[in-house]
């Protein structure tokens, strides 16, 4: 089977980037992490830019496995608006300047450092979108709108999950382990999310729960597992009041 076949040539990759990632992320970071550490930041835009590559790019190639679904992609999104490209570039200096300006307006001083990471978030945020420009060619408002609720639920739960997730391993585990495991979860969620928007509202290609579940569900899972009780909690409120 197609979908089969794509789970056990895909997570291997995603799963490559997710794991160099958090190594490089967990030689660098200690615990506790306050958000989002910007080693992790620019080796993720890195990781995003790789798969961009490799899985879309490479994969979409002539002779590649989804030629045919990246030329039917393409064709749909010049029927919608002419260059893709000078879109995809566009939403970038969009979400760069949305970056500038918090910079720009407080006290902090615009470093390289600084800059250097409005840019990853840029690159970050604009291939995180690219896939839901997919919907754009159905003309279908709730389709977009729905896409970026979702994937916007997914990206804040990762985000503000991880430091929790790499607090709470490091009281099993050394720091080191604590940061690279936490690392390697966010961004494989990162990138296994984006993967299954690019197949299914670019390519068309519906996955089931066999290939939800190890790409999305587990890792989503993992990385809310210190707020399960707090939201149990909160259930239980809701049931029995305060």
């Amino acid at each position: 089977m197609m979908y089969g076949n794509d789970l056990v040539k895909t997570m291997p990759i995603n799963l490559m980037i997710s794991i160099v990632i958090g190594l490089l992320v967990g030689f660098i970071e200690e615990v506790p992490i306050n958000l989002i550490p910007d080693a992790l930041i620019f080796t993720l835009a890195v990781g995003m830019i790789v798969q961009e590559i490799w899985l879309v790019q490479w994969q979409g190639r002539m002779g590649g496995t989804y030629e045919k679904e990246l030329r039917d992609y393409t064709n749909r999104m010049l029927q919608f608006f002419d260059n893709k490209i000078f879109w995809i570039i566009g939403i970038f200096i969009i979400f760069f300047t949305l970056g500038l300006i918090p910079l720009l307006i407080s006290n902090e001083d615009a470093t390289i450092i600084s800059i250097l990471r409005i840019l990853c978030v840029s690159v970050i945020l604009t291939l995180g979108i690219d896939p839901i420009l997919g919907t754009l060619p159905k003309k279908d408002g709730t389709t977009t709108v729905g896409a970026l609720v979702i994937y916007g639920v997914v990206i804040h739960s990762g985000l503000s999950g991880y430091p929790a997730l790499a607090v709470e391993l490091n009281n099993y585990l050394s720091s080191f382990s604590a940061v690279t495991c936490s690392s390697i979860v966010l961004t494989y969620l990162l990138l296994s999310t984006r993967w299954a928007y690019i197949r299914n509202l670019c390519y068309l290609m519906a996955d089931g729960w066999e290939s939800f579940t190890p790409r999305i569900g587990i890792p989503l899972l993992i990385i809310l597992a210190p707020e399960i009780p707090s939201f149990l909690e909160i259930v239980s409120r809701i049931y029995i009041g305060p």
